[in-house]
């Protein structure tokens, strides 16, 4: 039998050629769009920023740290200059094999207000169970593109409307 060490993956026991091919969630063009209102305020605002994304996609429960299928965002790759978002990390367990909605994720968002400050993460975690913690999450795909909306409010009472599109 011959080995093969470039890119061929040992899961569970067996040896998956699947693995072995670049999935199509990494570096891709990615737009991403962020208004953030409400209390306290230092956030608010409208953001948009285009730049390649780390990971865009679902990564099935092989290839996932935590041994179940998860759809993930992080984005930028590499922060451009001028560049106002500085993070968004999105993940769920619910948006994988079809389903194109839930209200169970998590979600972390970074920006550069105008005046060049850097407010604390902005923070939503739907699936923790804590109270007041609320919102929605759809995913839609159309030729090559991935979209993802996301819409809801966190414990301090902000708004926030993600949408994230990577090609």
């Amino acid at each position: 039998m011959h080995t093969f060490a470039f890119g061929l993956l040992f899961v569970g026991g067996v040896l998956s050629h699947a693995a072995s091919q670049a999935p199509a969630v990494y570096q891709r063009p990615t737009t991403v769009t962020i208004v953030i209102s409400g209390v306290p305020g230092d956030r608010t605002g409208s953001y948009v920023m285009k730049a390649p994304s780390s990971i865009c996609g679902e990564i099935p429960k092989e290839a996932s740290l935590t041994g179940e299928a998860v759809f993930i965002v992080e984005f930028p790759s590499d922060m451009p200059a001028g560049g106002r978002i500085t993070s968004v990390a999105f993940s769920s367990n619910q948006l994988v094999a079809g389903v194109k909605r839930s209200t169970r994720f998590r979600l972390t968002a970074g920006i550069v207000r105008a005046d060049g400050g850097k407010p604390a993460l902005y923070v939503l975690n739907t699936d923790s169970g804590q109270p007041k913690n609320v919102g929605g999450a759809t995913l839609a795909a159309t030729k090559g593109t991935v979209t993802l909306m996301v819409t809801g409010q966190n414990d301090l009472g902000e708004t926030v409307e993600l949408t994230v599109s990577c090609e």
